[in-house]
């Protein structure tokens, strides 16, 4: 069942530069699609627009059948969870970042859960005492990824979120999303340069804002 239609979408810049030029592909349930292409390909543009962060110029989106500006954005992002690069943490602690989703959902936090993630993340308990800014860039990253699993998305865009990791850290990250697939259906799409480490069972490879190859295999 597709999850996702990006149909004919265009995405111009404040200053005209085409971002996107009339991309279309579709994302089935439970895909895991790696977002392939040079610097400047319009990658993350896409994830922006699939958040609902940007608006197309021209063109439409769907999700699960409904046009994406039918959807409330908040809604739309508890569904669609977006991993940035570079993750912004905005609690005094870690806990209150870890905890914000269960706030968001007025339930009782699920600290359980909570330190489940952390063990599979390579962390330590002792991080959510820590403040955001004491942070390495990798163990940030590893926050921001959990923060957005607790919110229990059905679609998953992650924005190189193994880029600031070591091979060991990578590969149990690796673990944590693939387990969350599984186990929960996940729709993953991801920006990576790591393409050995993910091996995607289909690519999206943009290229000057196109779409050059979109299937099965790696390019």
């Amino acid at each position: 069942m597709s999850i996702i239609v990006v149909d004919n979408v265009k995405l111009n810049g404040r200053d005209g530069k085409v971002i996107l030029d009339g991309i279309t592909f579709t994302v089935e349930e439970g895909d895991f699609l790696g977002v392939l292409g040079p610097s400047g390909a319009g990658k993350s543009s896409l994830f922006k627009l699939l958040n609902r962060l940007l608006s197309p110029t021209s063109g439409e989106i769907y999700y699960r059948g409904k046009n994406l500006k039918e959807y409330d954005p908040v809604k739309l992002r508890r569904e669609i969870g977006y991993v940035w690069q570079k993750p912004y943490l905005f609690g005094q602690k870690v806990l209150e970042d870890l905890t914000y989703p269960f706030r968001l959902s007025q339930e009782k936090p699920d600290m359980e859960l909570i330190y489940k993630y952390l063990a599979q993340a390579n962390l330590k308990e002792e991080i959510l005492a820590k403040k955001p800014t004491e942070l390495s860039g990798g163990e940030a990253q590893r926050i921001s990824l959990i923060r957005t699993l607790l919110v229990k998305p059905r679609v998953l865009l992650l924005d190189e979120v193994t880029s600031a990791l070591d091979t060991e850290n990578t590969r149990a990250i690796l673990d944590l999303i693939l387990r969350e697939k599984e186990e929960k259906n996940l729709t993953v799409l991801a920006i990576t340069h790591n393409l050995e480490a993910f091996n995607f069972k289909k690519v999206l490879y943009l290229n000057a804002g196109q779409v050059k190859y979109f299937g099965e295999g790696k390019i």
